[in-house]
């Protein structure tokens, strides 16, 4: 059994600091914003967790997809990150 646990207290900042963001992009669904948010955490952290590949239709021709799975990050990292992008934005008004 894993002895170390995750810090329950980290749930309620990201929340906070996800409710911050998606005030700003109220217009984005929720999967639209966690979208922007991993695509632009992977611009920022040199391709971290960007993807890609190719899908077959159903007649077995191939198209190129994309994507960003973070699901190794640490909480704490994408914590920091979420931060450090209210940051910029706040500096650009």
């Amino acid at each position: 059994m894993n002895e170390k646990k995750r810090e329950t207290e980290r749930i309620n900042r990201m929340l906070r600091l996800f409710q911050e963001i998606w005030e700003t992009n109220s217009d984005m669904r929720f999967f639209q914003l966690m979208d922007m948010l991993q695509r632009e955490y992977a611009s920022k952290k040199n391709g971290y967790g960007k993807r890609e590949g190719f899908e077959l239709d159903s007649k077995g021709y191939k198209f190129p997809i994309s994507f960003v799975d973070l699901f190794y990050l640490e909480d704490n990292v994408f914590e920091e990150f979420l931060q450090e992008y209210i940051n910029e934005v706040e500096n650009r008004k």
